[in-house]
């Protein structure tokens, strides 16, 4: 998928707001909702019959949860599921019993669910997942918050939602001590139809009744934060930089107890002036979130390869992989092709032919430019198309 290929999705998932809009305003600013309609082309993202391509899921039985504030029973189990038909009467005593059923890892189910969430990914590089939310009338959701952005685009049936007007803390991933029962505090009340778009900034509190059966898919994402760019610039420090791979703390145990704590003072603030002279040098960052994003792309899921390797010769004709896209970075004498699901490294020797594959949407392997044999154009090729980067056309 190409960069314009990805603006263009994602344009059309968001219209009527902008993607210029989406990411200078939208993104660092609070709960949005963005009026659709029946007519939208979001109300499509799990098919005709998105209720009938869930309850085929049943392979993700033991990967679904639940929750509901006012459940009328406990909820039965979801191991041991041997079928469709075990699964769909598992869900239908769910919804029974008033819970809503969260089903996760949607992406491989609906190509279109697929090709925004990697249009997405080619756009923030950061890894986009997909989940989908189904209640019956009556179900009333308790107040929580997520760890990651929200873009949430109802298919089905109405909600009201309850959303804090509390600007978010944008917690931190991990655990901390709980503060007490969530309060979502002064908040706004907005209802949602099929084709309706909201977007919540991770940590917002909210509460969700549904007076309809209900539908709505979320796709969740964490932007680019300070906190990951300044490590982007230690990380990269770190590697030009032997000092900051030695040992420092190797009595940390000792010295959390009191011990020699402030031996470590003088090292750490040292390295903190060292890091902050360098993001003010001109390149080191740019350079920092070149490799930042070379390490991210590459860790995402694998992408679809061809189960064979097709027979390749120089009229061969190649396109862009559906699903595929790609990050390039060089060190001087080898260029990194950093694709889902891992690393090509290739002498700089081909840069010309790498920046024409990876940028043209098809072509011949004859017309691959740059001095150099056509058994190189040929081997390129085959390589990009087994890893998927490249298909025959």
């Amino acid at each position: 998928m190409l960069f314009h290929e990805a603006q263009r999705r994602l344009e059309q998932f968001l219209r009527p707001l902008t993607v210029d809009e989406f990411f200078d305003h939208t993104l660092s600013g609070g709960f949005r909702k963005v009026q659709g309609g029946a007519g939208s082309e979001r109300t499509g993202l799990l098919g005709a019959d998105p209720e009938s391509v869930l309850l085929g899921a049943w392979h993700l039985a033991g990967k679904l949860t639940f929750h509901s504030a006012n459940p009328a029973a406990p909820a039965p189990s979801l191991e041991g599921v041997t079928g469709s038909a075990d699964f769909q009467q598992r869900i239908a005593a769910l919804h029974e019993r008033n819970y809503s059923v969260r089903f996760p890892e949607l992406r491989p189910l609906s190509p279109p669910l697929e090709l925004l969430a990697r249009a997405l990914e080619v756009l923030l590089h950061q890894p986009v997942t997909v989940s989908a939310f189904w209640s019956r009338g009556g179900m009333r959701a308790p107040v929580h918050f997520d760890d990651h952005d929200l873009l949430v685009a109802q298919l089905r049936g109405t909600k009201r939602w309850y959303v804090s007007n509390k600007p978010s803390d944008l917690n931190n991933t991990w655990k901390s001590i709980p503060e007490g029962a969530p309060d979502l505090g002064p908040h706004d009340s907005v209802d949602v139809h099929p084709g309706d778009l909201m977007y919540l900034p991770r940590g917002t509190y909210h509460s969700v009744d549904s007076d309809s059966g209900s539908l709505h898919v979320s796709i969740g994402f964490t932007p680019l934060t300070l906190r990951a760019a300044v490590i982007a610039a230690l990380d990269h420090l770190s590697d030009l930089d032997r000092g900051w791979r030695l040992t420092v703390g190797g009595r940390l145990g000792f010295q959390l107890r009191g011990q020699g704590l402030e031996r470590l003072m003088p090292p750490v603030a040292e390295a903190a002036g060292n890091l902050a002279a360098a993001c003010r040098t001109p390149g080191f960052l740019a350079s920092a979130l070149q490799w930042r994003s070379s390490r991210v792309i590459a860790a995402l899921a694998p992408l679809p390869m061809p189960a064979a390797a097709p027979a390749i010769d120089l009229d061969s004709q190649l396109v862009q992989g559906e699903l595929a896209f790609c990050h390039l970075t060089a060190s001087p004498g080898r260029i990194d092709v950093s694709y889902p699901g891992g690393h090509l490294y290739v002498h700089r020797g081909a840069q010309a032919c790498i920046e024409y594959m990876v940028n043209t949407p098809r072509f011949r392997v004859r017309e691959i430019p740059g001095e150099v044999g056509d058994d190189i154009r040929l081997s390129l090729a085959e390589r990009f198309v087994q890893i998927g980067l490249l298909a025959l056309g």
